[in-house]
């Protein structure tokens, strides 16, 4: 599925049943175009996380995480709640729900938990940040501070305190 903008596409496949992506602009509540979704809507993921305060929910009959985020420093507060959306993102996943993280854009934000995903699976940080760029876009987590995160965590092999 191709977004509106550019030629990235709406959603990535990262590994088998791990998707990364970002929210089509008729999916936003400030801008919505289309009519809510119904019982009968095709249900594409079993296990929705979206990152962003202005994405609509998904459809009936999918699980959904919502915590919005900025694509900037994080504080202390953030990184507890954004492990724990990693968490349930990681649960799904290997319990073999269809999930997809969503953020905006669909490279930062929903870079970064897909990254805490991947490393939960015990995959390295470089091996994780040049699989999410190979597979979604090579402007994927150009956000420093989150790579950054993601290099101490994979240190740590747990939570990191930021400063």
């Amino acid at each position: 599925m191709i977004a509106n903008e550019g030629d990235l596409e709406l959603y990535s496949q990262i590994l088998p049943g791990l998707y990364m992506g970002g929210t089509d602009e008729d999916d936003v509540v400030v801008r919505a175009r289309k009519r809510l979704a119904t019982v009968s809507d095709p249900r594409p993921f079993d296990a929705v996380v979206s990152l962003d305060a202005y994405t609509l929910p998904v459809g009936w009959h999918v699980k959904e995480l919502r915590y919005a985020f900025v694509d900037g420093a994080l504080d202390k507060e953030q990184i507890e709640h954004i492990e724990l959306v990693a968490d349930w993102a990681f649960v799904e996943w290997k319990a073999g729900s269809k999930t997809l993280i969503r953020c905006l854009a669909g490279l930062n934000r929903s870079g970064l938990v897909t990254g805490l995903v991947l490393l939960r699976d015990g995959m390295k940080v470089e091996a994780v940040i040049d699989l999410i760029r190979e597979k979604r876009s090579e402007y994927a987590l150009n956000n420093d501070g989150f790579v950054e995160y993601l290099k101490k965590w994979e240190g740590r092999g747990a939570k990191v305190e930021q400063p």
